[in-house]
């Protein structure tokens, strides 16, 4: 199970330096005063990371700054990511050489770093991960903030944070456990577009290797059986919660609602995951690049997109006929309701309070990251940035209340 601590210690804080101001420059450094870790890679003779396709050998060192054990040592990097990998600042995978419990996670050897390319406010991930973890989401990833340097050459802000493996100590489904994710890309060796709603369905999880045709069969049987309950018109007066956790989608949803996530109307990037025996639950969270109104407007926090339904009103997307099907139950709706009003009154405040944290932490590298790769729809103004961002989640909240109360 991914470990949902908040690993940044909030002495950074009070030990920040403001960002140094300097001219732009073709080649930005980091302010030798910031107090992010600093992971430094330099790959076998300095070759490029051009490819997803294939590792390439590299060093790996980690300054923690005092705040986390320093590491030394030797990795594969690869590029990752579908559209991301086409921006100019990249996101990578890791594989190390040998497990090592790096920022104090769990020990594995595979890693990935984000790029935060999207949006110079470098802010949007703090909010789904840390909503998640108030909500007790499975399997939610940590997020931590560092700066990464390859080749000596700054590369900027990055979020550090665990692979997507199944395994005990990260997304732990025991045996004979089943994660499946709702992807319109539709690029895995196992897959299959469901009878009902033509739902794009990869099995992630059991491995490639491990899997077979009569398996294959058995895990596509499984679900179509629940997604045709879900699809009969019987539905919700069915047994469809006998195969389908509703707690879980409900809490899933509450975080794509606060973020208008709306990947989840293709769908892409939506995972669902199953115990033997057990129900199917929605999860893991993965993927806000493109939320918060950047789908529609090519720009995050544009107040007008706080108001935007998650799911389309046009009905023609597979995950939009899927979700809206589910959301139509009048039990997910009042359990909804409830578990969203809970998250208001005893959560919400806490995640303001945790963005502006965040913020803090982040802006140390701020001034550089705008110097390598742009402004991005940034302010380049830290505090004006973050009132962005806090405004646009208060809209965003007013905007949930009249959803909940319109059941």
């Amino acid at each position: 199970m991914f470990k949902s601590k908040w690993f940044i210690s909030l002495i950074t804080i009070g030990m920040f330096a403001t960002a140094c101001k300097r001219d732009k420059s073709p080649n930005p450094q980091p302010d030798p005063e910031s107090t992010l870790p600093h992971i430094y890679i330099a790959t076998e003779k300095n070759k490029d990371i051009n490819t997803k396709a294939e590792y390439i050998n590299a060093s790996i060192n980690i300054d923690g700054k005092t705040f986390y054990e320093d590491y030394e040592g030797t990795t594969g990097i690869r590029g990752r990511g579908n559209s991301t990998w086409s921006f100019p600042k990249k996101p990578y995978k890791l594989k190390l050489d040998s497990k090592e419990p790096l920022f104090g996670l769990e020990s594995y050897k595979t890693w990935i770093l984000l790029a935060e390319y999207l949006d110079g406010t470098m802010l949007y991930n703090s909010i789904p991960f840390k909503a998640a973890e108030m909500l007790d989401i499975p399997y939610t990833n940590t997020i931590i903030p560092v700066e990464l340097t390859i080749n000596n050459e700054y590369q900027g802000l990055y979020v550090f944070t665990e692979h997507k493996q199944v395994s005990s100590g990260r997304i732990n489904l025991g045996n004979n456990g089943v994660l499946l994710e709702l992807d319109a890309y539709f690029d895995e060796d196992w897959q299959f577009k469901s009878d009902k709603f033509d739902l794009p369905v990869m099995v992630k999880y059991p491995k490639t290797e491990n899997m077979n045709a009569s398996l294959f069969q058995e895990i596509k049987e499984d679900f179509e059986e629940f997604e045709a309950l879900v699809y009969n018109a019987s539905f919700p007066n069915n047994n469809y919660l006998d195969y389908f956790d509703d707690t879980a989608f409900v809490d899933y949803m509450i975080v794509y609602q606060l973020t208008a996530n709306r990947e989840i109307n293709h769908p892409k990037s939506t995972y669902i995951n199953k115990l033997e025996n057990g129900k199917y639950r929605m999860g893991i969270i993965w993927d806000f690049d493109w939320a918060y109104g950047y789908e529609e407007g090519g720009t995050h926090y544009d107040l007008h997109t706080a108001s935007y339904d998650l799911l389309y009103d046009n009905n023609s997307l597979p995950g939009t006929r899927f979700f809206s099907k589910i959301m139509e139950d009048p039990h997910i709706q009042e359990l909804f309701k409830e578990r969203w009003n809970w998250f208001r009154n005893n959560k919400y405040e806490d995640l303001v309070g945790h963005v502006r944290d965040y913020s803090l932490i982040v802006r140390q590298a701020y001034k550089a990251d705008h110097e390598k790769w742009g402004e991005r729809n940034s302010s380049q103004n830290a505090d004006e940035d973050l009132q962005r961002v806090l405004s646009w989640l208060d809209a965003r909240t007013h905007y949930i209340n009249t959803y909940v109360n319109s059941f």
